[in-house]
């Protein structure tokens, strides 16, 4: 879906059991298959699929050392996480790696599983939220009006935002949805109903030419609401951009005391606005 979760996931993987992520396989099953979810949406897939994730992690990880300990013949509580593999805290090169341990487990007359711990590591997990998770994000713009033509150009744009992996092009990607929100895209009809804007021909959408360069600054703010303190940022970039372009908008021409109550401000509208307030005087 272009959000990145593979990428996320095969992270958190890969931090829970010192792998390379490289060397973990994320497989995207149809969404007929699964029986419990309801999509991507609220900026919630990092937040629930990275802590079920960790739950899985957390209950295989005791299966996990429980045939380490059997191969190294130790105590499992001697046991650490290494890289790519298993081994006896304090003891350099008294280790296994996590493909001789899924050797180990798999069925048949020459496992080398202790007692009472089944074949395979595989888990499943189930992770429900207590509530959403809450990202805060503070935005800024620096832009000039053209008062001749009532056109915008946004000079600066600055967002601070939670969590920095991989949220980049999402906050980008949204704040210059939201400046097009503010600033170009309308839905127009005519008096029989008929939608004007039916195509890209007519339907205004920023571009690169539309779209500043924008700074991030990033804070981080752990979330207490799930075991990786993990949050969304999907809501981050495209909600403020509106309010704060048409506050700068209004700032910018305080000296025609003109304010705007509706989007888009269009440079069509700044110059009606302008031109108003002009013969008011």
């Amino acid at each position: 879906q272009g959000q990145g979760m593979e990428t996320i996931f095969a992270q958190v993987v890969a931090d829970t059991w010192s792998v390379d992520p490289e060397n973990v396989i994320i497989s995207l099953a149809d969404t007929a298959a699964i029986a419990i979810g309801f999509g991507t949406i609220a900026s919630r897939s990092t937040v629930t699929l990275s802590a079920a994730i960790h739950g899985a992690s957390e209950r295989l990880r005791t299966k996990v050392f429980a045939i380490a300990a059997n191969l190294l013949e130790c105590a499992a509580g001697d046991l650490e996480l290494r890289k790519d593999g298993v081994g006896i805290v304090g003891v350099p090169g008294a280790e296994v790696s996590l493909a001789e341990v899924a050797r180990a487990s798999r069925p048949g007359w020459d496992h080398r599983r202790p007692p009472g711990v089944d074949a395979g590591l595989e888990e499943t997990y189930y992770y429900e939220p207590p509530t959403v998770t809450w990202s805060y994000a503070a935005h800024a713009a620096v832009l000039e009006v053209d008062i001749e033509l009532g056109c915008v150009t946004i000079d600066k744009y600055c967002g601070m935002v939670v969590n920095p992996m991989l949220v980049e092009g999402q906050i980008v990607g949204g704040a210059a949805q939201g400046i097009g929100g503010a600033l170009l895209e309308e839905f127009n009809y005519d008096p029989d109903g008929q939608l004007l804007a039916g195509s890209f021909m007519d339907y205004m959408l920023p571009t690169a030419c539309e779209i500043p360069n924008i700074e991030l600054i990033h804070q981080h703010s752990p979330s207490p609401l799930n075991p990786l303190g993990v949050k969304g940022v999907g809501e981050g970039g495209p909600i403020a951009p509106p309010a704060v372009i048409a506050n700068a908008v209004c700032d910018a021409l305080r000296p025609f005391a003109v304010e705007f109550n509706r989007l888009p401000i269009s440079p069509q509208v700044i110059h009606q606005a302008i031109a108003s307030a002009t013969r008011a005087r």
